[in-house]
């Protein structure tokens, strides 16, 4: 049993572990115990969710005897698990600066890294609930009873995944302890999250694109993930004991080295972390209103975690979908002629669709300026003229974006010019169309009291919400497709 000191820490750091919906309930006046019991329920459900996608997807294939799919399936979970155990420890650790907070408190350094580590752990859950089904799947596919088939699976998912939240969390550590990246916060958290954040996105497009092994329906085997399968399929073989020690010797050695590391106090954050630094004195220059706005509203979006948000739910997933989906029929779209163009414009019209939810640029745009909304209400400026600023600023760092992702897809797949054209129109006609919407709601649901911007994303249907417009567009796609 865990004590009870450790129990209200490992509570506490859970809240932090996802501000946006922390808030969400807090404003429906839940206690913290609720909080903390729904976002283990969400967390648990989620990866059953997972579990059930996947494993009928599964049910007609021997994974037994297809390492490709498996290795597969365990390269996309580790990589999205990488991802979450990024953004959790820059929410646990170093955008919660609280070690200040319980020094005059009766509670070691130690209990406090440890409750922190505890709760990333918990949020691995929903990645760690579909990879055991389909270790499960494939032990006893290899002839095992369901007893021994559970058994190997737990103890392969055990050091797999403790092997994975040892070096992401040891990489992620020795980062940002940097004596640099301590001087620039805002820079070096952008940088770990956009890097990871890219790095994660160029592993599914290349998984995506992976061909399967001639003659038959299995994909390419991934060799550094064969082992994990030969541990599964092949528990007693030489290899598979030598893998196994491997993996305790990663876990057990890692626990080790970040347990020296909290004793030592090495992870702390200093206090030169948070220092601010003295503005060097420049010589005034007039600018023009126009420019001095735009600049004031460019500062705004130099938030590290908001930007990362954004970027993977409002570009970078729809562009793995529809990279992964044009890659597959590059050979067929090149032969296509101009009585295609229609078609074209649609397919720019569903992938804008795709790219506009909660997390939208100019979905955020106003309420971004925070307790600043009410003073620049005051200036003597026309508020119509800030606002339109405020608009086609979002606006164009939208419609570029999402230009410059379909111009590098659309030239890859060797698009004809004659249907670039259409495909960039539906574009941004519909990019136009979807900003004046969402800049619209961001106003009536305008919300100046935030703390954190990710708050922010939380607004009206919020995770729901980017789930049904996204799934909306897919299927608006199909139908397209069908027709």
């Amino acid at each position: 049993m865990l004590n009870k000191k450790l129990t209200e820490l490992i509570k506490v750091n859970l809240l932090y572990s996802n501000p946006s919906s922390t808030q969400r309930q807090r404003k429906k006046g839940k206690s913290i115990n609720q909080i903390v019991k729904s976002t283990i329920l969400w967390s648990v459900l989620t990866g059953f969710l997972l579990m059930v996608l996947f494993s009928f997807s599964l049910l007609s294939v021997d994974l037994s005897h297809a390492p490709g799919i498996f290795t597969h399936f365990l390269a996309l979970f580790s990589l999205l698990l990488m991802s979450q155990l990024i953004s959790t420890i820059n929410n646990v650790f170093l955008d919660n600066q609280d070690l200040q907070n319980y020094l005059s408190l009766p509670v070691k350094i130690s209990t406090l890294w440890t409750a922190k580590l505890i709760t990333i752990v918990i949020t691995m859950i929903p990645f760690a609930i579909p990879v055991l089904a389909v270790f499960v799947m494939t032990a006893y596919e290899s002839n095992y009873n369901v007893v021994f088939a559970i058994i190997v699976a737990l103890l392969t998912l055990i050091f797999y995944l403790g092997s994975i939240f040892i070096l992401t969390s040891l990489l992620t550590f020795l980062i940002t302890q940097n004596r640099i990246f301590q001087t620039h916060k805002h820079i070096g958290n952008s940088l770990l999250l956009g890097v990871s954040a890219l790095a994660i996105v160029i592993g599914c497009i290349l998984l995506s694109i992976t061909k399967n092994e001639p003659h038959t329906t299995d994909k390419t085997v991934l060799s550094p993930l064969k082992p994990i399968f030969q541990l599964i399929t092949q528990p007693f073989s030489a290899t598979s004991l030598i893998t196994l020690l491997v993996l305790i010797g990663i876990t057990t050695g890692g626990m080790f080295i970040l347990n020296k590391l909290s004793n030592s106090g090495l992870l702390q954050i200093k206090s030169s972390y948070t220092k601010k630094r003295k503005t060097p004195t420049h010589p005034v220059v007039q600018k023009s209103l126009g420019k001095t706005l735009i600049r004031y509203n460019l500062q705004l979006l130099r938030q590290p975690s908001f930007m990362t948000q954004v970027l993977m739910n409002t570009i970078m997933m729809p562009f793995i979908f529809l990279f992964g989906f044009s890659y597959g029929s590059k050979d067929l779209i090149h032969h296509l002629g101009l009585e295609y163009a229609g078609v074209f414009f649609l397919v720019g019209v569903m992938f804008s669709f795709m790219t506009f939810n909660a997390y939208a640029f100019v979905g955020n745009i106003i309420s971004l300026d925070g307790e600043n909304f009410k003073m620049m209400r005051s200036f003597p400026i026309k508020f119509t003229h800030y606002l339109k600023i405020k608009f086609w600023l979002a606006t164009g760092i939208q419609i570029s974006l999402t230009i410059i992702l379909s111009l590098a897809i659309a030239f890859f797949i060797r698009l004809k010019i004659e249907l670039i054209l259409p495909l960039l129109s539906g574009i941004i006609l519909s990019q136009i169309a979807g900003c004046l919407y969402y800049f619209a709601r961001d106003w009536r649901l305008l919300s100046l009291n935030w703390t954190d911007p990710n708050q922010l994303l939380s607004r009206g249907l919020g995770n729901w919400g980017v789930f049904m417009m996204t799934f909306g567009s897919m299927l608006f796609g199909k139908y397209c497709k069908i027709n």
